[in-house]
């Protein structure tokens, strides 16, 4: 038996089909880059492109041929930012007879923490995990397994390049001005910085991701590889020189570059940096896992344990 997750976000959209008989070695993950935020307008009306549905209808043509029996969709920042955010889910549950469920910053906070929990042998460590978005950031602190607090930046990786409006060659001057913006977002944040000496930094966005795979020179993403991969902030410093240097298409050149990311990439390095020196961290952890694998456990799973009692 099978069951989906779908993660509909700013800049992406993904989705994870997995046999739920059978270990997690026949995942099936899908991944579009839809910069999805872009098509917000200066009145927060959200103007869906052709490749809204282009992305969709292949996803859900992925989860027809695979017989999925079970499909969980949520939707973050940029639907929550929509003001035509009902004429949307309408459309959406007309279109694919489906239930597009729009969830709150805490919401996809938990999620993220469940699905990034599962990549430890240790759960009930303390960690930072950190999912920089296209629309928001989230920033969770876990103490055994449970969220201590959470807060919810109003900063991503589109909003950033909406605001700046620039993808190739970045001057000092420029990420100088990005930095200054990101801080002052931070600060106001009022994040507590108490007693977090032991915690550990981790990363689940697709800035992170794509930091491990240039690190690993991977040609072809591979998760396994990607997962756990440990960088130090004067590493990516040197990786985000390199690419502020080069033009949107010189960074598609660079293995572990994905098409879709090229565009955007800095503004997420510049995002995990400045974090990284708010929290004094020299080093920090990758995750690929996120809110997919927390939406098997908090729903799924639940779905999976009702259905096998009423068989029996």
């Amino acid at each position: 038996m099978k069951a989906a997750a779908i993660d509909l976000g700013t800049n992406a959209f993904r989705c994870l089909i997995r046999n739920i008989d059978s270990n997690y070695d026949t995942d099936i993950k899908i991944r579009y880059f839809v910069g999805l935020g872009k098509f917000l307008d200066k009145n927060n009306k959200l103007n869906l492109p052709a490749k809204y549905y282009s992305a969709l209808d292949n996803i859900f043509n992925v989860i027809s041929q695979n017989c999925v029996k079970k499909i969980h969709i949520v939707g973050t920042s940029v639907f929550r930012d929509s003001l035509n955010k009902n004429e949307i889910l309408l459309d959406f549950k007309n279109r694919y007879k489906q239930e597009l469920n729009i969830i709150d910053p805490e919401t996809e906070a938990q999620l993220t923490s469940l699905g990034v929990n599962t990549l430890f042998t240790n759960p009930d460590s303390d960690k930072i995990i950190v999912d920089i978005g296209g629309g928001s950031t989230e920033i969770i602190f876990m103490s055994q397994q449970q969220i201590v607090y959470f807060y919810s930046l109003d900063l991503g990786v589109i909003k950033l390049y909406k605001e700046f409006k620039e993808i190739n060659s970045f001057s000092t001057e420029k990420t100088k001005q990005i930095k200054d913006f990101v801080k002052k977002a931070i600060q106001v944040s009022n994040i507590s910085l108490n007693n977090i000496e032991n915690y550990q930094i981790v990363f689940n966005s697709g800035t992170s991701t794509t930091l491990a795979a240039i690190s690993t020179n991977l040609k072809n993403y591979d998760s396994s590889i990607i997962n756990k991969v440990s960088l130090s902030i004067t590493e990516t410093y040197e990786i985000l020189n390199i690419l502020a240097s080069k033009t949107a298409k010189q960074r598609l050149l660079i293995n572990g570059i994905e098409k879709g990311r090229e565009e955007v990439i800095v503004y997420g390095i510049i995002i995990l940096t400045t974090l990284m020196e708010y929290f004094n961290k020299s080093q920090f952890l990758v995750s690929d896992r996120g809110v997919l694998e927390g939406i098997f456990k908090k729903y799924i799973e639940i779905w999976i344990f009702m259905t096998i009692l009423k068989m029996e």
